[in-house]
C-alpha cells in the first residue's frame, strides 16, 4: 500500500511539474491541495494505532514517510513566492 501511495504522489509531483511550466492559473492552487493531501496521508501513517495501541508503522518508518512531505512543503512555497520582476 505504501508503494502504491508513494507512486501516486510522484506521479502527482510531476503532473504538477508540468502544469507549473505551462503557466496554468490552477497549477499553485493543484498542487497546493495535493501537498495537502499527501501531508495528511503522511501524518494518518504515522499517528495511527493499531489494536494493541502501538502505531501501525514503527516509528522510524512513519517518520521517513513524512520526509517527501517535507520535500512538497518546500516546493509549494516556493511556488508561492513572487518571482523577480526582470
Amino acid at each position: 500500500m505504501l508503494s502504491a501511495i508513494g507512486g501516486l504522489g510522484s506521479l502527482a509531483w510531476l503532473w504538477s511539474i508540468r502544469a507549473v511550466k505551462s503557466a496554468g492559473r490552477w497549477a499553485r492552487p493543484a498542487a497546493t491541495a495535493m501537498f495537502v493531501v499527501g501531508a495528511t496521508v503522511a501524518l494518518t501513517a504515522l499517528l495511527t494505532k493499531d489494536t494493541s495501541g502501538d502505531t501501525g508503522l514503527p516509528m522510524a518508518l512513519g517518520w521517513a514517510g513524512t520526509a517527501p512531505s517535507l520535500a512538497g512543503g518546500l516546493a509549494v512555497a516556493l511556488l508561492w513566492k513572487p518571482s523577480p520582476r526582470q
